[in-house]
């Protein structure tokens, strides 16, 4: 050791072992023993075993295959089948002959068809659900075939849409994928506070809440309406169907409780449009100006009439004169209604029969002194004819006093319902 080594003092001394000493400690424990340890040697025998290799386990050939196709316009069932990849004389042969299979040969476009075959495309099972949620099996068992025809389960979901009204509104809801049913319960629940033909404009907006029905992921149906709205720049007009506690029967109320159910519909003739109104105008047939005392809806023939009230049906008749087939429907002994220019009854009507709003009633046609189908509406009171467009008719009455603390919290959760759907038709919009 050095002469400065030795003069240092001892304090100091022990200080600089403890700085210096504990570095190295820590780098000897991680890598002295690999570095500085025994050393050893490892033989390593390596042996090789032979191990047969486990087969693999597909599906056989012989393994059924279901296939899924959708219905389209103008198909045949030996077109859809040929899609499903069946190929099977028996089974054709059973189709022809079974009673129950015969509905094969009624397909209704949208709806699917789906078959269960082997590989070289036997038929095993076929299934089909009908437009009256009828499913119709074929089963195979053994060399046999066999029919069964049973309701088809479903399950219930809720729907909620909305959108910007850029041409029609029949435009906008079929844009949506809307059904019609759907699209033509809108129109009644708001046929009193809207026109439908000319009071809706570009950029309008609405949203609906509707119930579905669906079979194995297909919707197969619709069912009312729970909640809707329309709103433009100056106003929102909203709807809620509301069953009072204990009731079996609801209606269509107005978040205040105001009813939406109004005495007579504005329109009797859906996806129609007025071609005519109540006024002075030049008679396509007599040649001659008249006042027309009545409204007249263009549509072609066939198209469904409904009543756009309650009533009794006081005349209905299928002479010749300038009304054609026609029939007439008192409501209530001050008002009464007329359908003209008809094709046909709904069958089993006649006088004395009791009607409901919406109730068909009969079809479209051209029947009497007209130059093309149509139908010609008239609105009386006290016998005279009326413009019913004018008239400020009352709708019925809002929810029972005994009701409302039961319907106000439900009627706050619809309207924030419908508040969060328009909030997100605007920011699509924008």
């Amino acid at each position: 050791m050095s002469n400065h080594s030795v003069s240092t003092p001892p304090h100091f001394i022990s200080r600089s072992w403890l700085i210096v000493l504990l570095p190295s400690f820590f780098t000897l424990t991680a890598y002295g023993v690999a570095e500085f340890g025994p050393k050893e040697e490892l033989t390593l025998n390596t042996q090789t075993e032979s191990i047969a290799t486990p087969p693999l386990i597909f599906a056989t050939d012989n393994s059924p295959i279901w296939h899924e196709n959708i219905i389209r316009a103008g198909d045949t069932l030996s077109a859809v089948l040929s899609r499903l990849n069946v190929d099977d004389k028996q089974a054709s042969q059973f189709i022809r002959s079974d009673p129950k299979a015969k509905m094969l040969f009624e397909l209704h476009p949208g709806r699917s068809l789906r078959a269960k075959t082997d590989r070289s495309g036997m038929l095993l099972e076929l299934h089909y659900l009908n437009n009256k949620n009828q499913e119709l099996k074929l089963i195979r068992e053994g060399n046999e075939f066999v029919s069964v025809i049973e309701e088809a389960t479903t399950q219930q979901h809720t729907v909620v849409k909305s959108g910007t009204i850029n041409s029609s509104f029949y435009a906008s809801t079929d844009q949506l994928d809307i059904p019609d049913d759907v699209t033509k319960q809108l129109i009644d629940i708001f046929s009193g506070q809207i026109d439908f033909h000319r009071g809706l404009k570009k950029g309008d907006r609405f949203s609906v809440v509707y119930e579905s029905f669906t079979h194995e992921g297909l919707e197969i149906k619709t069912g009312k309406v729970l909640a809707a709205e329309f709103s433009d720049k100056d106003k929102t007009l909203q709807a809620m169907w509301y069953t009072p506690p204990g009731s079996d029967e609801g209606a269509y109320y107005t978040p205040n409780g105001d009813s939406l159910k109004q005495s007579f519909l504005k329109n009797p003739v859906e996806f129609s449009r007025v071609s005519s109104g109540f006024q002075m105008r030049f008679h396509p047939v007599l040649k001659s100006w008249r006042q027309h005392k009545g409204i007249d809806f263009a549509a072609s023939t066939g198209t469904k009439i409904m009543s756009t009230a309650d009533g009794i049906i006081s005349k209905i008749t299928e002479d010749n004169s300038g009304y054609g087939k026609h029939i007439e429907i008192s409501h209530d002994g001050k008002y009464s209604t007329l359908y003209a220019h008809m094709s046909a009854f709904t069958a089993g009507l006649k006088q004395g029969s009791r009607i409901k709003q919406g109730d068909v009633i009969g079809l479209v046609g051209a029947t009497g002194r007209v130059t093309g189908p149509h139908l010609h509406y008239e609105f009386k009171v006290n016998g005279l004819q009326v413009d019913p467009i004018v008239l400020n008719l009352p709708t019925a009455k809002p929810i029972e006093s005994r009701y409302l603390a039961h319907f106000k919290p439900f009627a706050e959760q619809t309207k924030n319902q419908l508040a969060f759907l328009q909030g997100i038709e605007q920011a699509r919009a924008q």
